[in-house]
C-alpha cells in the first residue's frame, strides 16, 4: 500500500515545477514581444529618417539645378534634374524646369571642345557639324518639317553627336509643329490638323515634359474631336464639349474649317429643338435659354427668330393691363323751393 505521506511532497514538487515553467514561458513571450515591438519602432524610425534624408538630398539637387540654370550650366542642371525626377517623378517644379533647360540647350550653341591628343586619329566631324548647322538654320526660320528631317539624317549618321542639344532641338521642333497644326498657323492653316498636332506633341514628350501652353492646345484639340464625334448623334454632349472649347479657344477648328464657336452655336440651336418638341411646356421653355445663348454668338436666322419669338410668348405671356376705373360722381337732387303764398 502506498503511503500518502510519501506522495504529498511529490505532488507539491510537481506543482512548483509546473508553475516555474509557466513563469519562464510568460517571461520569454514578454521578452519576444518587447523585442519585436522595439524592432518595429526602430525600423519605422530608420525609414522616416531615410525619407527625410532623401527629401533633403533631392531638395539640395533641385536648388543646385536652379543655380546651374541661372549660370547657364544647362548640361549640369539637366543631369541634376534627371536625378531628382528619377527618384521623385512628381517633384514640384522639376518637370517645368527640365523643359526650360531642354529649350535653352536647343537654342544655345555648345562650346567647342578642343580634343586631347590621343594615339587614335581625331574623327572627322565636319559632315555632322554641317548637318547640325543646317538644322539650326531651319529652326530659326520656323521650318519645322525641314528641321525634323535634317535631325533624323544627323541621328542616322552619328547617334552620339551632341546628344543633349539634338534632343532639345527635336523637342522644340515637334512642340512648335504640333502647336502650329492645332492652331492652323503657317503652312498648316488650310486646313488645320488636330490629330497630327496631337501626335507631334506626344512625340515632343519623349524629349521633355510639355509646357502648360502646349498641353492646353492638345487638351482642347482632343475635346474638339470628342465633341465632333457626337455631332448629330447627341446634341447634349456636343454642347458640353464645344462649350468648353469655345470658352478658351473659340477659333479652334478641324479639317472642316468650322470653328468651335460656330459648332457651339449650331449645337445650342439643335439641342433647343429637342426641348421644343416636348409636350410639357416647362420642358419646352428650356429651349428659350439655349436659343438665346446661340443668338449671343451669332444672330438667329428668320426661321429660328420666329420660333424663338413664338416660344417666348408662350412661356412668358404678357400680363393683361386692367382698364382704368373712373368713378362716376353721384348727383343729389335738391328739393324745389316751395312757392310763397
Amino acid at each position: 500500500m502506498t503511503n500518502l505521506s510519501d506522495t504529498q511532497p511529490t505532488r507539491i514538487h510537481k506543482k512548483a515545477r509546473l508553475g516555474f515553467l509557466i513563469g519562464i514561458l510568460i517571461l520569454t513571450v514578454s521578452l519576444v514581444l518587447g523585442t519585436m515591438s522595439g524592432y518595429g519602432l526602430g525600423v519605422n524610425d530608420r525609414v522616416q529618417a531615410a525619407d527625410a534624408t532623401r527629401s533633403q538630398a533631392l531638395g539640395e539637387q533641385f536648388t543646385m539645378a536652379q543655380e546651374d540654370f541661372a549660370a547657364k550650366r544647362f548640361d549640369v542642371a539637366r543631369q541634376r534634374l534627371e536625378y531628382v525626377l528619377k527618384n521623385d517623378p512628381s517633384y514640384p517644379g522639376g518637370a517645368d524646369l527640365l523643359a526650360q533647360i531642354l529649350i535653352q540647350m536647343a537654342i544655345t550653341p555648345s562650346p567647342t571642345i578642343t580634343p586631347t591628343p590621343t594615339i587614335t586619329p581625331t574623327p572627322d566631324l565636319r559632315a555632322q557639324e554641317a548637318i547640325f548647322e543646317q538644322a539650326r538654320a531651319q529652326m530659326a526660320a520656323s521650318d519645322w518639317d525641314g528641321a525634323i528631317a535634317t535631325l533624323d539624317s544627323l541621328r542616322k549618321k552619328d547617334v552620339t553627336y551632341r546628344t543633349a542639344q539634338v534632343d532639345g532641338m527635336y523637342y522644340m521642333a515637334y512642340r512648335n509643329r504640333g502647336a502650329a497644326k492645332i492652331l492652323g498657323q503657317g503652312i498648316y492653316a488650310n486646313p488645320p490638323n488636330l490629330e497630327g498636332g496631337i501626335y507631334d506633341l506626344t512625340l515632343a514628350e519623349r524629349f521633355g515634359p510639355l509646357d502648360g501652353q502646349a498641353a492646353g492646345y492638345r487638351n482642347f484639340a482632343r475635346m474638339y474631336i470628342q465633341g465632333a464625334s457626337y455631332w448629330e448623334l447627341d446634341w447634349a454632349q456636343a454642347v458640353n464639349f464645344f462649350g468648353e472649347v469655345y470658352r478658351f479657344t473659340p477659333n479652334l477648328r478641324d479639317g472642316s474649317n468650322i470653328t468651335a464657336a460656330e459648332r457651339y452655336r449650331i449645337a445650342l440651336l439643335k439641342y433647343g429643338d429637342q426641348f421644343n418638341e416636348n409636350q410639357n411646356l416647362r420642358d419646352r421653355c428650356r429651349a428659350v435659354d439655349l436659343w438665346k445663348q446661340s443668338a449671343a454668338i451669332g444672330a438667329l436666322d428668320a426661321e429660328y427668330q420666329a420660333k424663338y419669338n413664338a416660344l417666348v410668348l408662350e412661356c412668358f405671356p404678357p400680363t393683361a393691363t386692367p382698364e382704368p376705373f373712373t368713378a362716376t360722381p353721384e348727383v343729389t337732387e335738391e328739393p324745389s323751393p316751395e312757392p310763397t303764398p
